[in-house]
């Protein structure tokens, strides 16, 4: 499962991998010093359908929970601003822990009380929805409207050729740092893997927790390994193995599962008993001082730049014995409608405003610091320096640069998340081997793939 969730959520421009990855994504008040945005390539704007007539009714939206009290609020003020311009629609929204969404949201779908949702994309998540018939053919609300989104995005939101959700925000997963408590040890960003291990030797002497990781919620670990499974193999290498041209247990697989669950828990880099950690709580670390680094993805450039009180910055998990840098980008989550909606027209048409370019201006941009996976003109947007730097690496590519990898969690089958879910708990806790975990995750994988749950080869 991953905690993007929510903030993906916001990121559609109300949204949360991965991101996903996804969950959190707090919105800010402006720094006193701010960067401008990068420009994200303009296209055509999401336009207007030629019909005249407003379709009417109440849309049911169903969400995850914002972690901030402040960002649920900006949440339901961009839903009363939209019903508050239109009158002949009104959205409702409902929040709910993402864990009790999770087990609620078939019931929920099946019975028709809901019409509009956020999930996360990918054969565990929105693809499962779709095999159960609870989705949408969103494919003539795209013509209809003339959706700008981009082709690569559309694909993850496509169940065995049925276009079926809006794609949510673009995504990193790397590591945020204290850039204060680095300059003041002399550190910079670390380029090899030795060099970071140096840099968590010399803050771990001092008594600060070099990374902030945190695996209660069990969903983390998978972003980690795809930091590290994404520079060993490239994304030529992640794409053999989602299209079984490659095996989930071999050398580098391995590899990349001992160096961040056994080799840095064996060397203390992480909170004492990483399983009992939140993802809340390893964030507090952070934010207290009492952990330099913590490795999640861009939907948390929000909450950190309103939360911490010292300068940030944001890296790639450097290069491994000479690999290249490969981190994880991609999609988070997205917006679906209910094949069982009542309403179906209304919800198109609230997702068409949330499109517009105004909106993703002041919401995705200005509010909750995403970036939608749509073309948009940034330059007049003032962010923060940090998601500004965010901008800057991924704006350009908008998520398709082959220098980038994959958060694996997000194209993987259900079953083959759940494995890794408790598998990385298990090498961490010392019950597993990192060849054993790797082997119960290719015989999850070919499991899958005879059944037809894995991602299909273009």
């Amino acid at each position: 499962m991953t905690k993007r969730i929510s903030f993906i959520f916001a990121s559609v421009a109300l949204l949360a991998v991965a991101c996903g990855g996804s969950t959190n994504g707090p919105a800010t008040p402006r720094p006193a010093s701010q960067a401008p945005a990068g420009s994200i390539p303009a296209g055509p704007a999401a336009s207007t359908p030629a019909a005249s007539t407003e379709p009417t009714g109440t849309v049911n939206l169903l969400v995850g929970i914002a972690e901030e009290p402040a960002i649920e609020q900006r949440l339901n003020d961009q839903v009363k601003e939209f019903n508050d311009s239109h009158p002949n629609i009104q959205v409702k929204r409902e929040s709910l822990d993402n864990d009790q969404l999770r087990t609620v949201i078939q019931t929920r779908l099946s019975s028709g009380s809901v019409d509009l949702f956020g999930y996360d994309t990918g054969p565990g998540f929105g693809g499962v929805l779709a095999r159960a018939g609870l989705l949408a053919d969103m494919g003539p609300a795209y013509d209809r409207y003339r959706w700008p989104v981009f082709d690569w995005a559309k694909a993850r939101c496509t169940y065995k050729g049925v276009l079926s959700c809006l794609p949510g925000q673009v995504e990193e997963v790397g590591i945020y740092y204290n850039k204060t408590m680095f300059d003041a040890d002399g550190y910079s960003e670390p380029k090899t893997l030795d060099d970071l291990k140096t840099i968590m030797d010399g803050l771990k002497a001092k008594g600060i927790t070099p990374l902030a990781f945190g695996d209660q919620p069990k969903w983390p670990a998978g972003h980690q390994f795809s930091m590290t499974l994404s520079n060993i193999v490239g994304r030529d290498g992640l794409d053999a193995r989602f299209y079984g041209e490659k095996h989930w247990n071999d050398a580098e697989t391995v590899k990349a599962i001992d160096i961040f669950f056994k080799q840095f828990k064996d060397a203390g880099y992480f909170p004492k008993d990483p399983n009992a950690v939140t993802y809340e709580d390893a964030n507090a670390l952070f934010y207290s001082g009492k952990a330099a680094m913590i490795p999640t993805g861009t939907w948390l450039v929000s909450e950190i730049t309103e939360k911490a009180k010292f300068d940030v910055g944001f890296m790639a998990f450097p290069s491994i014995d000479g690999s290249s840098i490969s981190p994880p980008a991609g999609l988070g989550g997205g917006l679906f409608v209910n094949a069982n909606s009542k309403n179906p027209d209304a919800a198109f048409a609230y997702i068409d405003w949330l499109l517009k370019p105004e909106q993703i201006k002041k919401w995705d941009l200005g509010t909750f610091a995403s970036i939608p996976a749509v073309p948009i003109d940034a330059s007049s947007v003032t962010v923060s320096p940090l998601f500004g730097k965010v901008l800057s690496d991924l704006a350009a590519s908008s998520g398709t640069s082959g220098t980038f990898g994959y958060n694996i969690d997000v194209l993987a089958p259900a079953a083959f998340n759940d494995v890794m879910s408790d598998g990385f708990q298990n090498v961490l806790a010392g019950k597993e081997t990192p060849q054993g975990l790797a082997d119960k995750l290719e015989a999850a994988y070919q499991k899958a793939m005879a059944a037809g749950d894995t991602i299909q080869k273009p």
